[in-house]
């Protein structure tokens, strides 16, 4: 299987292979931001709901 990559890479093909490779590289980049990106609103959107919880929670200790 690596015999044929390497043949592919030293023939005409090179430019195009290298070309994929770059596109492969940036679309991996630019789903490990996306997983960034969801971990840090999941953080927050937990850090919300638990503020809103705390403070239904002191509102109801307040009435009793």
């Amino acid at each position: 299987m690596f015999k044929h990559y390497w043949e592919s890479m030293l023939e005409n093909t090179a430019p195009f292979m290298l070309a994929w490779e770059a596109y492969v590289l940036f679309m991996l980049c630019f789903f490990v931001s996306i997983v960034f990106r969801l971990n840090r609103i999941e953080n927050k959107i937990n850090k919300v709901i638990s503020e809103m919880s705390d403070m239904i929670s002191y509102i109801l200790e307040e009435r009793e």
